[in-house]
This record gives C-alpha cells, structure tokens and sequence, in this order.
C-alpha cells in the first residue's frame, strides 16, 4: 500500500492560465500543473532555495527538485516547439485586499486609506471579510516599503486600487501580489464578481 500523499500548499493564484505563440499557429498544448507552476514562481520568481520553497509548499526536498524540474522542462518545451501552455489552476480559496476610508465605505480606494479590508473567496463565494489598519498610515512609509510584505504575510494574492504608482505596482508583483485598478468598485458583491466573471 502507497504513503499517503501530503496536501500541498499553494500561495500564488495565477491571473493567466493561458499562453499562446501568435506568430504561427502553436502546435499542440502543454498543460502545467499548479504544484509546477507554484513551484517555478518560488523558485524563479521569488528566488528562494529550494529548501525553503519546498517548506512553503509542504513537500520534500526531493519531491521539490522534481517538480520544479517537470516544470521548467514543459516550459522549455512549448517555447521551443511553439505550444500552447495551459495552467491548471487549483486554488480555489484566495483573498483580495482593498483600501477603504472605513468599513463597508468604497467611496475612495486608493491604497493610503485607513483601513485595509482583506477577503477571503473561496470557489466563487465571499467567505469571511477582515479589516486591519493600513500601515501606510501607522508607520508613515512610503506604500511601496510597507504594503506589499504586509499583504503578504496575510496571504493575499490580489490588490484592487482606484489608482496607484508604479512603484507600488512593481513591488506588489514581485511579491506575488496582482493588481486591479478598477475605480468601478461600490460593494463587497462587486469584488466577488470582479473574481467570478474571469
């Protein structure tokens, strides 16, 4: 009888699932699985050891090594053979932040309000809403220090701001984080279809 094979962990929620050539027709599809593609944004994105990457995604070492092996081998083949690459995206659970000047009030949402509204989705639905104060404010830092690590240790994986600098916008992507800039937001209910409708 097999071992019991562990949960895996995943953190990073892909905002694209599909890539295509457009200068020819592609030739075929490759598909990527999560644990790979959560595997090379570890280790290729984030440049962590695999050690650690493998710590993060509640694997061993060795199992780590293969994946990330499988995973750079698919890449390297639909860029070389000109085909589609597919993502299958497991994480069904993930959490959106938005900056608002207090609860339940989306009159501004730019990321130097007072309170940072962080809520959880899981398979389409709003499943619990948080709020804590923007450290922006606390501390006085620039958005671009502060706010990135501070979502990231909440585990979130989307941004949504009316507006925002390109410092804050590369900093939260090299963090993982995706951003929305959708000055269009009145509810919690127009989170939760921005997240739906994709």
């Amino acid at each position: 009888m097999g071992r019991c094979k562990k949960q895996r962990a995943y953190s990073f929620k892909p905002q694209f699932t599909s890539f295509a050539p457009l200068s020819k027709e592609f030739t075929g599809t490759i598909t990527l699985n999560h644990d790979e593609l959560e595997a090379v944004f570890l280790m290729d994105y984030q440049d962590l050891y695999q050690e650690d990457a493998a710590k993060l995604m509640n694997v061993s070492r060795p199992t780590l090594s293969r994946i990330i092996k499988n995973a750079r081998n698919k890449i390297a083949t639909a860029i070389i053979r000109g085909s589609n690459l597919d993502i299958n995206d497991d994480k069904e659970d993930f959490k959106v932040a938005i900056s608002l000047p207090s609860e339940n009030c989306f009159e501004s949402t730019t990321p130097k309000e007072s309170l940072i509204a962080i809520i959880e989705i899981d398979e389409g639905k709003i499943q619990e809403i948080s709020y804590i104060k923007n450290p922006i404010i606390e501390l006085e830092e620039r958005p671009s220090k502060i706010l990135p690590q501070t979502l990231k240790q909440y585990g979130v994986n989307f941004f949504i701001a009316s507006m925002m600098g390109e410092g804050l916008k590369n900093s939260l992507i090299a963090q993982g984080i995706f951003i929305h800039e959708n000055p269009s937001i009145s509810s919690f209910e127009d989170i939760s279809r921005l997240f739906t409708n994709k």
